[in-house]
Formats: structure tokens, C-alpha cells, sequence
């Protein structure tokens, strides 16, 4: 039966298996990656995207993909990789995959067989190169987490949810402590901010989740880990409309998952330095309680902030975390994620993700990282016309800030990034992960519909490599 597939012609996008043809059974498959200039064995050509050749042959029980790979850029090369895969969907149902990548540079093997893993679901070996079977592993642990906390339903994935998880996990470590403030604390300390964005929620309702990480003998100040945890986003009075991606809103606690994700990889790896991981969570929700537009907030800080739209409510609970962190702890640094505008997919695609103020010692790690883990970023430093954009006139800041004259509606990744600068008392480096997080162009390699697991394979080698 098998036979019947071999003079199949791939070109880049799945054959459709007619009514009358029966699938064949799921087959395991094994591809041999290889440079551009090797020769191929026998078998089917494939034409594939992006200059890549390969051929593909066919036995039974087994299907085998050779692979030249041509002279891209990692992520390039994911997404060529992935496109042959996708199209092989319409030929043969893939089961186990065995890769073979000692051909090619370690860093491309890993990020590949990082794709091959989640579109196998955990189904992936490397039996030539245990190293990279074992750090593949490691980080497909991490993204798995990400990925099910942001594609789960937000009724189950909710602030208590997570705040539960996060307790549970380091539980069984020692040298985490976990603190959960709840309404009560939260109106006792002034976190009015985030109390106004999940008011309205009883399901999901505010918490600030903190996790302490101090190794033996480590005596500096934590790095601090800050993630946007909204479970789920209406828009609070100020609606989402339809068009505004409202039915994907339980992706708007990826900051929540990415930032828990980094913290629990680094703590399992041996990390030699404090850490501290920061989750405001709540849902925006409407209802009597609701947060109103017009309303003046006095945030943890003592800085008052008008609520000019209720669909802008990332930075105010974070805006409260950072805060609270930074009077509490005295972190050094701040690593803070979020899905906090829209205009990040608009303006930088779906792949990318905009980095604001990053200092050059970590720009330059993250670059690194990122180009041999197949991930997009681009970076922007601080700019006083952003920081001004976001004073106000009834109170000290607003929540959405505007550029003058003509360019008022752009920027919007930027400006919300500097109303995050006004509460943090230590660098801040911020990453705006909403085009990134999830596979809005449904073209993400290694991932189908939903949460994408980028770029948190990139920070976790930064950080492995400092």
C-alpha cells in the first residue's frame, strides 16, 4: 500500500487525500538533516519552501525524509523544515520521529528537534547526539508548561489556578517560598491598580503571586521575573469587539506562563543566583464592579493613574507588581513579559517579539541565543517623547498614552513600555510577547493552532549561557 505514495509530488503544502483513498497507518519517520551541498540518497523528490531539497521514501512501517538544508538563518530554517513536515500530512500520518542531524551545527539540531518534538507530541529521539536529546528535553518541559497554561480553558486557568500551581511546584523545592496575596492583603498594602482590573472577576479574581529563589551562599539581590497573568481579557466597559481577537483572550495570561516557565527552568537547571518571580494575575471582566473609564487610581507607588480605556489593562496590574516587588524585595533587575499590545503583531508580524530597554550586556545574550534558537526580536531603547506621551492632565499618568499631532496612534508597544518605566525602582528590560505567543498566522514552526511556545527556548539559553 505504501508503494502507491512513492511517485507522490510534494510542493510545499499538504496533498489532500481524496474520499476514495484510505490514509495509511501511522508511520514512524526518520529524517536526516544535512548542508546544502550534500548529495541525496534515492527516493521521491521534494520540492520544498525556501530553496530546500529533499527526498522522501517510503517502506512499510516507515517513512524516510532526507533533508539539504540551504545557507538560512536558524528561524529560517525552522519554518522550511516545518513546511516539509506539514506537507507530508498529506501523504502519511507521522507517529515516532528519529532525527538525525550530525551533519549540522548542534544549535539548529536542538531548535529543530524542539519542533519536530511538539508537532510529535514528545515523540522525537536523537540517538546520535544524547546531549541534545537531554537539553531538548529539558526546554520541551518548559514550553510544554507555557503552551497548556496559555491554550487551556480561562475558566479552569484561573488566578487561583495558577497561583495553586505555582505553590504546588514549590512545594516540593526548598529553596523556593512562595507568598499569594489575596483581596485583603491587596486593599491593606494600596495594590489599587490591579484590584480595579480584576474587581468585577469572582472566578478569577486578584491575586499577586510571588516565588522567592535563593540558592546556598547567594547573597545579591534577585533578578526579578514579572508576568502579566489576565486569565481573560474582555475589554472590561470598554468591550472588546469581535475584531479585536477577543474570542483568543485566555492567551493574555502568556506572561503569567512564559514568566513561570523561566523561573521553574532555571530554578530545575541550578541557577546560581536569586530569583524572584512576580505574577499579578485577575481576569478583566464586566460587570458592577467593573473598573470604570474616567476613573482616578491611586497605584501602590503613590502615583495616580486616569483610566482612559478599560482595554488597557496589562500595564496598570503590572504597573502595581513591579511596585510592590521593587519596594519589597529590591530586585536588581527586571525581566517583565506580557501580551500587552496588539500593536506588537501590527507592527512587527507574528513571529517577532519588541524588547524595550534592554541594556546591552543582555541585548547582546538574547541576540545570540535567539539566532541560534530560531527566534525573532527586535530591540528599543528609552525615548523621552514615548515617556511624555503617557502623562496625563487629571492625574499623573494615563493608561493610554499619545504620541502628538499625526503620529498619536502609533507607537503603541513603546508607549506602553514606558508607563511600565514609571514603577520600576531597577532596570527594567520588557518583552511585549502578543504577536509572538500565539500562532496567529497558523505558520508558527513545530506548533498548530494556539500558544506557540516563543521565545522562551531564547531566554532560557541566555540565561544557561551567562
Amino acid at each position: 500500500m505504501c508503494g502507491a505514495y512513492t511517485e507522490a509530488r510534494v510542493v510545499g503544502y499538504p496533498r489532500r487525500v481524496s474520499k476514495q483513498e484510505s490514509p495509511i497507518e501511522e508511520l514512524s519517520l526518520y529524517v536526516k538533516l544535512r548542508p546544502e551541498s550534500a548529495e541525496l540518497g534515492g527516493g521521491t523528490e521534494v520540492k520544498a519552501t525556501g530553496g530546500a531539497h529533499a527526498k522522501l521514501e517510503l517502506a512499510d512501517g516507515g517513512a524516510r525524509i532526507e533533508v539539504a538544508l540551504p545557507d538560512l538563518a536558524t528561524t529560517e530554517l525552522r519554518y522550511v523544515v516545518d513546511q516539509l513536515i506539514k506537507a507530508l500530512g498529506g501523504m502519511v500520518r507521522v507517529g515516532d520521529v528519529v532525527l538525525d542531524g550530525s551533519e549540522i551545527a548542534d544549535p539548529t539540531l536542538l531548535t529543530v528537534a524542539l519542533d519536530l518534538h511538539h508537532r510529535s507530541k514528545g515523540r522525537v529521539s536523537i540517538p546520535e547526539n544524547a546531549e541534545i536529546q537531554a537539553e531538548m528535553e529539558r526546554i520541551a518541559r518548559a514550553e510544554d508548561l507555557y503552551r497548556r497554561w496559555v491554550n487551556e480553558d480561562p475558566s479552569i486557568r484561573t488566578s487561583i489556578q495558577i497561583a495553586n500551581d505555582v505553590g504546588k511546584w514549590a512545594a516540593d523545592h526548598d529553596d523556593v517560598k512562595v507568598t499569594v496575596l489575596e483581596e485583603d492583603e491587596l486593599h491593606e498594602k494600596g495594590l489599587r491598580l490591579l484590584l480595579a482590573v480584576g474587581g468585577a472577576s469572582e472566578q478569577s479574581p486578584p491575586r499577586l503571586v510571588l516565588a522567592e529563589y535563593r540558592p546556598k551562599g547567594a547573597t545579591e539581590a534577585p533578578l526579578a521575573i514579572v508576568g502579566k497573568g489576565i486569565t481573560f481579557d474582555t475589554g472590561g466597559i470598554n468591550v472588546k469587539p469581535y475584531a479585536s481577537f477577543v474570542s483568543m483572550m485566555k492567551n493574555d495570561m502568556g506572561g503569567a506562563a512564559i514568566a513561570c516557565a523561566l523561573f521553574e527552568s532555571l530554578v530545575e537547571s541550578g541557577y546560581d543566583k536569586p530569583l524572584l518571580l512576580v505574577v499579578p494575575t485577575c481576569e478583566n471582566a464586566v460587570g458592577e464592579k467593573a473598573m470604570r473609564p474616567g476613573a482616578l487610581v491611586e497605584s501602590y507607588s503613590g502615583k495616580t493613574v486616569r483610566i482612559d480605556h478599560t482595554d488597557a489593562e496589562g500595564r496598570l496590574v503590572l504597573a502595581d507588581a513591579l511596585a510592590y516587588a521593587g519596594d519589597t524585595y529590591a530586585p536588581a533587575e527586571y525581566l517583565c513579559f506580557a501580551t500587552l499590545t496588539t500593536a506588537a503583531l501590527n507592527a512587527y508580524g507574528p513571529f517577532a517579539t519588541p524588547v524595550h530597554f534592554a541594556n546591552s550586556d543582555l541585548q547582546t545574550r538574547i541576540e545570540n541565543s535567539g539566532a541560534a534558537m530560531g527566534e525573532d526580536f527586535h530591540f528599543f531603547p528609552k525615548r523621552l517623547w514615548h515617556t511624555i506621551a503617557n502623562v496625563d492632565k487629571e492625574a499623573d499618568l494615563r493608561n493610554t498614552a499619545r504620541l502628538p499631532g499625526n503620529a498619536s496612534a502609533g507607537a503603541g508597544s513603546r508607549n506602553a513600555a514606558h508607563f511600565l518605566l514609571e514603577f520600576a525602582n531597577a532596570p527594567l528590560c520588557h518583552f511585549d510577547i502578543f504577536a509572538s505567543t500565539w500562532n496567529w498566522s497558523g505558520e508558527a514552526p513545530g506548533t498548530g493552532y494556539g500558544a506557540t511556545g516563543a521565545p522562551l527556548r531564547s531566554l532560557i539559553g541566555a540565561f544557561a549561557r551567562k
